[in-house]
């Protein structure tokens, strides 16, 4: 591996610290620590340049925040001037390091995150069914913190010989009690150069041909291992064309190499093949190497079984050969988001704009029919929109988004009516546009008489329009006499999610015969707008109904 020198030369300028206060604030502006930086921005990257040209740079002594999220982590925070020095440093580094790389790692790499790593995987199973049957996922255990500072420092001089930035990175690699700070950037980058040689070693199955006593070793072992491992008649075929017939099979897999059945993001591996036995061996070798050369130790939950047995789980979505699925915590997560949106009133452009990080996420995976289902449309069709301005909004001026289903606004006998009190502005009674009726109608015979006939007719459906009501005061006028004064619901904006300073109007349908009579007997459009709650009765019958009150 070829050595970099004089990379110091071009780290210690102004225009580098510069875009390295830039690539840091880039969307932090509108923090306080960021702003004093800021403030005295020449000044402080000065005296940044400086303290790196001079060698008498000391990092700064982290503060560790413990975050509980599925597992536990500690995050390293540091000042500004700590990441702006780093970042200077790797605008340099970074470029360096990543052309060690194998293509199939994929983390801490710009262009190459996890939606990449998707991709390639996705591929992969896709592609070649039989060649990507079995496969098995290694995690190391607590990587970071594990991560041997005297093994980083040598991993690194394999790359890098300038003297003055080797030493800033073994300060840096210094200054944490134990592994790597998880949280800042150069750790990142240094974490995911640490394993590019185990990388590049898996993929030829650790060079084990040009050592014929490690091949005779391994090549016996397999053998030996299909032997004992044979449960079904199709193995028990293979092991009746003979032990030289394994050997050509193991040796011909050896020869083959894993260049694209391995896959690592961060300190997650994933490994294919379509043999279960040498993918056994091969991941024994990788955990005997990780822990003898790396002095890292690998989670001992991983098993080598089928791609159809539960999937690749790995980075929030489960992979399989003919499908890509959403993890199920953050399929959960994502339908109590929405539900919650749903409770609260908002429509599903509204509730979009609420989840879209979620959404976002989960829309990568075949998820169609689980956004379908949580009434989420992310596809801004032509036809959709034509669709939606088709539709028969009963009330001029309203939209469609405007729609609430009528469960939403009905109090049962017994609750509280505080959260159901609306303020009915207007009404209409139509024909459903989904509800039918058969009803016996009488129509000429033919011969100057009438006769009896069915026939189906749409019902009808009584549509209202109305402001939620979410507090009533009480106060005097100027007569004496008590007023209720009203705050509604307000309208949101649907780009900011912010209130718009306008009230929320909305309308509902609902086929009720006991609302449809009140409607067109008990009261007219000129005693609205009023106050009212819908409530739902059971009679004595023990059939329920809902009735203004």
């Amino acid at each position: 591996m070829k050595r970099r020198g004089f990379i110091s030369p071009r780290i210690e300028t102004k225009e580098n610290f510069e875009a390295a206060f830039e690539g840091f604030a880039d969307g932090k502006h509108k923090r306080a620590a960021v702003r004093k930086f800021e403030a005295e921005l020449d000044a402080n990257l000065d005296r940044l340049l400086k303290a790196y040209a001079s060698g008498t740079w000391i990092s700064s002594e982290y503060t560790d925040d413990i975050i509980h999220e599925h597992k536990t982590r500690t995050i390293s925070k540091v000042p500004v001037d700590d990441h702006v020095i780093q970042w200077a440093a790797c605008m340099h580094v970074e470029p360096l390091l990543c052309g060690t790389y194998i293509r199939r790692s994929c983390s801490c790499v710009k262009g190459r995150g996890t939606h990449d790593f998707m991709k390639l995987l996705s591929n992969d199973l896709g592609s070649n069914y039989l060649g990507t049957y079995y496969f098995v996922q290694l995690d190391a255990h607590h990587y970071f913190q594990h991560i041997s500072h005297q093994l980083m420092k040598d991993r690194i001089r394999t790359k890098i010989k300038d003297p003055k930035l080797l030493a800033f990175l073994d300060e840096f690699i210094g200054s944490y009690y134990q592994g790597l700070p998880l949280g800042v950037k150069l750790s990142q980058i240094l974490a995911n150069f640490f394993l590019s040689k185990f990388d590049h070693e898996v993929t030829h199955i650790f060079n084990i041909a040009k050592d014929s006593e490690k091949m005779a070793y391994w090549r016996s072992r397999y053998v030996t291992d299909c032997f004992l491992t044979c449960r079904t008649e199709a193995q028990a075929a293979e092991l009746a064309k003979g032990v030289e017939y394994l050997n050509r099979k193991f040796d011909r897999y050896v020869a083959e190499g894993l260049n694209d059945r391995y896959q690592r993001f961060a300190d997650n591996m994933v490994t294919e093949h379509e043999d279960k036995c040498f993918l056994h061996l091969v991941t024994e070798i990788q955990i005997m190497i990780l822990a003898r050369d790396y002095y890292i130790e690998v989670n001992k939950n991983w098993n080598v079984r089928p791609v159809y047995d539960g999937g690749i789980d790995v980075c929030g979505y489960v992979f399989f050969h003919d499908t890509l699925q959403l993890r199920k915590r953050n399929k959960q997560a994502l339908c109590r988001e929405v539900a919650k949106c749903k409770k609260k009133g908002l429509s599903p452009e509204e509730t979009r704009l609420k989840c879209a990080s979620r959404i976002g996420f989960a829309s990568h995976a075949d998820t169609n029919n689980l956004l379908r289902k949580l009434d989420i449309n992310m596809e801004k069709r032509l036809g959709t929109v034509i669709k939606n301005r088709k539709v028969n909004i009963p009330f001029k001026g309203m939209r469609y988004d405007q729609k609430r289903t009528f469960s939403e606004i009905v109090c049962k006998d017994g609750q509280d009516e505080t959260p159901y009190k609306i303020l009915l502005v207007d009404f209409i009674e139509d024909d459903s546009t989904i509800e039918k009726e058969t009803v016996l109608v009488q129509v000429p015979d033919g011969n100057g008489g009438t006769k009896t006939e069915q026939q189906t007719r749409p019902k009808k459906r009584l549509a209202i329009r109305y402001k939620r009501i979410v507090k009533t005061t009480i106060s005097t006028n100027d007569e004496g006499e008590e007023v209720e004064n009203y705050e509604f619901e307000p309208e949101i904006d649907k780009k900011t999610g912010r209130p718009t300073g306008r009230d929320a109007e909305w309308y509902s349908y609902s086929g009720s015969s006991v609302l449809l009579d009140q409607a067109s007997k008990d009261f007219t459009k000129e005693d609205l707008p009023c106050p009212t709650v819908i409530t739902e009765f059971t009679n004595k019958q023990g059939k329920k109904f809902l009735k203004f009150t």
